[in-house]
């Protein structure tokens, strides 16, 4: 049941009639778009809530009621069921108001590289990768390559490059010092090396334990079978993990556990949840929002938000601080993960390390973004300085165009602030048949789509635009935006120097200038770094399409796949990626595709 209240005048009085249920409440714009949801045990008394005192209130409440323009309740059972319905409305509809938590990526992680023959063990940061497996993120790189260091003590898994391994025609120096098993030169069989990457598996998923106790029994049946050197690696093996796990600051949890800790630095808070599994502690994620400090209701609903969704909830979740709903939230997990699930609010000693090791991670981890956000506040400042623009640089988009030998073209945009990349605003454009291949006029293209519209759009207006290319480029951005009537846009392009060199590359301005900037300046790194990922963000959308082009020429072209069994197989998967992805069996689910056409099209496309 659903009721609509306008918030123009009487807004007390008309909140006073709402009934004491618990249920779902949800702050409308003039234009009908959901602007905060939430959840209350009582209606009545959580929505007025909002309208008394309103001195008191934060900025960011003051701000909501300011563009709410009326309120749609919608009445639960109970209180479970209100924050079930919450948390699934939020994920769907992403209201401005709600806070959004964004994890962190800027972390280092682990990579099995499964996707090769002999797959190498090396610390990571960037995409990740369909085919290798992931395991971190680590607070800094020190600690991923401690951890890593570690692994190849006691599994001796490659390091190595591709290239590296496969030219090689005797054992390198990580052999020598008992950090490689040196399967380059078979020095360990396929077989041997798929056991040993199996163990880093289970260690770097936490299941320690259950990898010394398989070494034990391995060691006894290596013993009993007078394989002595075999059983002497094993009990190496049983040591060196055990060392690990007595290294260890925390350990000798019986349950897995997640610690949770707040920390808060200016108006940057991050959320960190340092996670035990196995007795180990095996990861450390931070989640980050901007703005004003949450309250305990935010809290609790990033707390059911994040558990609800991820695929394994531990029995055990730590906090310091008092959780809003505490009890509505724990049956909210345990229904969801089929199993009792309990957040403890006052930890023990054991727990209280934990949460202390939580806290030192997120709080190094906040420290490490605010000091990225210092150095690139600085440089925004000299960027102003060395371009002279009229206008203090917040918000730089810049733009690129991708094609081969002319077709498929795409243009990518990307956005930097004073923080660093702003993904949210990414985005992508097809560019027209009859531009493609003209990169003046596909520029043109998008730069009007960008900003032809911009009054329906909720993006912020960039402060600076940075344009792939030559002047000719820039002159072309500059017409356009000056055609849609747009002022206050600073415009630069750059264009790589003589053999592409970057070292090389020249700026030009607006008046048509040529500026010379310092290649080992702050300011050319970061326009560099932005025209760079523009570059790769742009050329990752040309090989998706160029993709979903060859797959759908081979789909064409597969003898027995004509338009009737096309569109029903586009309609059961719903895209040709999910096609390419399909087994034998699933395809065979399709209405009118038989066991020989189902064969015949998974090998096609694999």
């Amino acid at each position: 049941m659903s009721k609509i209240i306008t918030l123009e005048n009487q807004v007390l009085k008309k909140l006073s009639k709402l009934p004491n249920n618990p249920g779902v409440y949800k702050f409308f714009s003039p234009q009908k778009k959901i602007l905060y949801i939430g959840k209350a045990k009582n209606l009545s008394s959580r929505t007025k809530s909002y309208f008394s005192n309103l001195k008191n209130k934060s900025t960011k409440l003051k701000a909501l009621i300011s563009e709410a323009s009326f309120l749609e309740i919608t009445l639960t059972s109970n209180e479970l069921e209100a924050l079930l319905l919450e948390q699934h409305l939020i994920k769907e509809h992403r209201p401005k108001f709600n806070v959004q938590f964004k994890d962190d990526k800027g972390y280092p992680w682990i990579v099995l590289q499964t996707s090769k023959e002999y797959p190498a063990a090396k610390s990571y940061l960037g995409r990740k990768k369909k085919n290798d497996l992931y395991y971190g993120p680590f607070p800094n790189s020190l600690s991923s390559r401690e951890a890593l260091n570690l692994i190849q003590k006691v599994f001796k898994l490659r390091d190595c490059s591709d290239a590296f391994f496969k030219n090689r025609s005797r054992p390198c120096m990580q052999y020598q010092i008992g950090k490689c098993s040196a399967p380059c030169v078979s020095l360990i069989t396929k077989e041997e090396y798929a056991e040993e990457v199996k163990s880093v598996q289970m260690l770097l998923k936490g299941k320690g334990d259950d990898l010394i106790s398989s070494f034990y029994t391995l060691m006894d049946k290596s013993a009993k079978s007078k394989f002595y050197e075999r059983a002497a690696s094993y009990r190496d093996k049983i040591s060196s993990l055990r060392d690990i796990q007595r290294s260890q600051s925390i350990s000798g949890f019986s349950e897995d556990r997640d610690a949770v800790s707040v920390q808060i630095l200016k108006n940057k808070m991050k959320i960190g949840i340092t996670s035990v599994r196995g007795g180990w502690i095996v990861k450390h994620e931070n989640y980050f929002q901007d703005n004003e400090v949450i309250n305990e209701e935010e809290l609790s609903s990033f707390l059911s938000s994040h558990y609800l969704y991820v695929d394994y909830c531990p029995k055990v979740i730590l906090f310091k601080t008092k959780i809003d709903n505490k009890e509505t939230i724990q049956k909210a997990l345990s229904k969801k993960h089929n199993r009792k699930i309990k957040i403890i609010t006052k930890p023990t000693s054991k727990d209280l390390g934990l949460l202390n090791v939580c806290e030192k991670n997120t709080k190094l981890s906040i420290k490490r973004s605010d000091k990225r956000q210092k150095d690139l506040s600085a440089v925004f400042r000299n960027l102003k300085q060395q371009f002279n623009f009229n206008n203090e640089i917040k918000l730089i988009e810049s733009y690129d165009i991708s094609h081969h030998s002319s077709k498929n073209a795409v243009g990518g945009c990307v956005v930097f602030n004073k923080e660093g990349k702003y993904k949210e605003f990414y985005r992508t454009y097809n560019i027209e048949k009859n531009n493609s291949g003209n990169d003046i006029a596909s520029m043109r293209e998008i730069i009007k789509r960008r900003f032809k519209d911009r009054s329906k759009k909720d993006t912020p207006m960039p402060d600076l635009l940075l344009i792939d290319g030559g002047y000719n480029h820039l002159k072309a951005v500059k017409d356009e935006i000056s055609y849609l009537g747009i002022d206050g846009i600073a415009i630069i392009s750059i264009s790589k120097g003589p053999r592409r060199k970057p070292q090389m590359d020249s700026f030009h301005t607006e008046d048509g200038r040529v500026i010379k900037v310092n290649r080992s300046s702050k300011v050319h790194l970061l326009l560099q770094e932005i025209r760079d990922e523009t570059h790769r963000f742009s050329l990752l959308k040309l090989r998706k399409k160029e993709l979903r082009a060859s797959r759908t020429s081979l789909l064409d072209s597969i003898e027995g796949v004509g338009k009737k069994r096309k569109t029903s197989l586009l309609r059961y998967f719903g895209s040709l990626d999910q096609i390419s992805k399909a087994s034998s069996q699933d395809l065979k689910k399709v209405q009118g595709i038989g066991k020989k056409i189902a064969d015949l099209i998974y090998y096609s496309l694999n």
